[in-house]
Formats: C-alpha cells, structure tokens, sequence
C-alpha cells in the first residue's frame, strides 16, 4: 500500500503500534458514512478479512452521524483511521455504501448502494445515486485504477447499465450479504422454543415506514400481548436514531412501550433474534423483506396502495399479512407461512452466494492494482 510522500505526513501503519506481529500484505479500507452504511460495508468486507495477510481498517466521512458512526465502530472493535489521512493515502481496496465523495479515495473502489423496496438504486441517505455513480465513473476515467458497482439483484443491474453503455463493465452483481447472514442464523439458531413468544418489529426510516406511519402500533401490540406469554423486541432503522436521538424516541415511545418493549440499540446485532422470532411485524424497508424471503410469519403494519409491480415491495406486500386495527392483535400473529421465494428473488440474484461473489470482485479488483505482495 502506498502514501503521500508529505515530510509531515507518518501512515497509521509505520506509527506507534510496537513490533509488527502478523504480517500485512493487502490494506483494505472500509468507508462508513452512517450506522446502516456501516453494517452493510461491514457485512460485505467479512468475505475477505479473515484472509491471511489482509488487515481492514474502518473510517468515517464527516457528517452529521459522527458520534454514532464512532460508537458503532467501537462496538463491532474496528481498526479506525481518520478521513484525513485516509485521503492522503492508497489502499489496496476501498469498500463504500456511498459512491458521494469516492473519487477523493485512492485504490481500487467497490460501490455497494443498497436498492429500495420500489427498485431504486440509492445512496447511504435512501436517495437515488445512479447520477452519482456516473458522475464518479467520470471523474475516475483517467485513474489507473478500477471502480466496480456491485448490486444485490439483475433487474438493479440492467436498469444501472440502460443509465450508459460505461456502465455495463462497471456493474456486477453480488447478492446480499444481509440476507445471507440472516439465513445463516436461522441455520444455527433453532426458532424460539422457550415458553414466550419472540416477536420481532422492525423498522425502516421515511415517511413509508411503521414508525412514521403507525407510531401507536408499539402501544397495541405492548397492551394487546401479554408480558408473560411474549417477549417483544424492536428494531428500528439506524438513520431514525440519528436524527431524533434517543431521549426523544423513549419519549414518543411512552412508558408503557419502554417498559414492554426491548429496543435494538444502533449497531446490535439482530439476526439471531431474527432467526429466533415467532413472528415479525415490519413495513416495506430492506429488514422486513430479509424476514419475509427467510420464511418468517410476516404482519405488515399497513397496506401499501402504490408498490410498483413486479418489486420487492409489491413481493412483500403478497407475502405478509396486512394488520386489521379493528380486530384483536392476538388473534391475528399467529404463526402461518406463505412461499418466500417470490420475495427471494426480488431480493437477491445470488441467495446464499453473496460471499463467494464479494470475495471474487474484490480478489480481482485487488490484482489490478499491480501491486505485488508484500
């Protein structure tokens, strides 16, 4: 891995750290705009850092997010460098959520933007990037180093490349690392089996999501199920921690949900609930979909009138069963099924493949680089 030639400038790997234990032959960099950036670039980077010789190191972009941003990397116990040296340096691969600012990293660049419900292709912020994915191709089109696109399914790949002929050799597909370890977990972990019920809510952010559009849902279903019989736990998406803080959600929430309800804070893990829950009650957002293509009973807080066809949340929407306000709550999460494979395959061109795929790009984005090993 290289750097700048600055008198004044000491790499992070040359300073203060003692002997050099295990020896390092490839530097990859992760690029963490937001929690829920974070655990996408987290979740696509496990393909290759358990290789011999390859070290990750995290870092955070200025923005509004900063302090939560931090505390996630402390809980997953990142190796972290500061944006401004990382700027001032080449790594071997950078790993992105967010093609916005790329074009200052220098190395290798694997763009991983998440595709919404409705088949957008959008940024860490949920707004549409592919201007901006073109905009860093054409920025880079002197670069001697590659940029690659990767997207969870084929109908996001072929709308990226009818955007320009550029594209097409830009663009891959690598499957979902999310849902893929969310299938892992239900392999591992057996479905609850103790005496309560696990529900599990979740979440998205936006004006579309159970939180904004049925925020009293958490009260009926804390009232509605007994403490004894189930054990409720919450997830929301870690974009609405952001901007409304916790105080502030504890207190729309109300005593009686903070005392029934468990929230996920940003940054936990939730897979193995995930895995573990009886049933789930979500909206159209990336989380309830992983449940739903895992096979879990889904329970859609509300009807979605305008899911595009043939999308991922129009799959979601014949999946789950919408919940009826006017009848007991009780009486309508009871354990049923639907097939999940429609939602699977609006979900991911590579189920379970996501880790072979991931590993694959950033093997071959790392050879071109033409940097030997060390």
């Amino acid at each position: 891995m290289g750097y700048s030639e600055s008198a004044d400038f000491t790499p992070w790997w040359t300073a203060g750290y003692g002997a050099r234990t295990y020896p390092v032959r490839r530097v990859i960099l992760a690029v963490v705009h937001s929690v829920a950036a974070g655990e996408r670039v987290s979740a696509a980077v496990q393909a290759i850092e358990s290789e011999p010789g390859f070290q990750v190191v995290f870092t955070q972009p200025p923005g509004p997010a900063e302090d939560l941003v931090r505390a996630y990397l402390g809980t997953i116990g990142a190796l972290t460098t500061p944006w401004e040296r990382v700027i001032r340096e080449r790594f071997d691969l950078a790993v992105t959520a967010d093609p916005a600012g790329a074009a200052m990293l220098n190395g290798p660049l694997l763009v991983l933007p998440e595709v919404s419900a409705e088949g957008a292709i959008v940024d860490h912020n949920g707004r549409c990037c592919v201007a901006a994915i073109v905009r860093l191709l054409r920025q880079r089109q002197a670069h001697p180093e590659p940029v690659l696109v990767g997207l969870p399914q084929l109908r996001a790949l072929a709308w990226l490349r009818a955007e320009g002929p550029q594209l097409a050799r830009h663009s891959v597909v690598v499957g979902d690392p999310g849902y893929d370890g969310l299938i892992r977990a239900c392999r591992r972990q057996p479905r609850n089996r103790g005496g309560r019920q696990l529900g599990l809510v979740l979440s998205d952010r936006g004006p579309g999501s159970l939180f904004a559009r049925t925020p009293a849902l958490l009260r009926s279903l804390a009232t509605a199920l007994p403490a004894r019989g189930t054990r409720l736990v919450c997830r929301l998406h870690p974009d609405v921690w952001a901007r409304h803080g916790r105080r502030q959600l504890e207190a729309w929430a109300g005593e009686v949900v903070q005392e029934r309800v468990e929230f996920l804070r940003p940054g936990n893990e939730w897979h193995v609930l995930a895995a573990q829950a009886d049933f789930v009650v979500g909206d159209y957002g990336h989380d309830t979909a992983c449940a739903a293509a895992a096979g879990k009973p889904v329970y859609l807080a509300l009807p979605n009138e305008k899911t595009p066809t043939n999308s991922l949340a129009k799959a979601i929407s014949e999946y789950g069963k919408v919940l009826n306000p006017g009848l007991p709550l009780a009486s309508q999460v009871r354990r049923t099924t639907r097939p999940s494979l429609p939602v699977v395959q609006q979900l991911t061109s590579g189920p379970g493949q996501s880790a072979f795929l991931l590993r694959t790009q950033c093997l071959r984005l790392m050879r071109f680089s033409g940097q030997a090993d060390r």
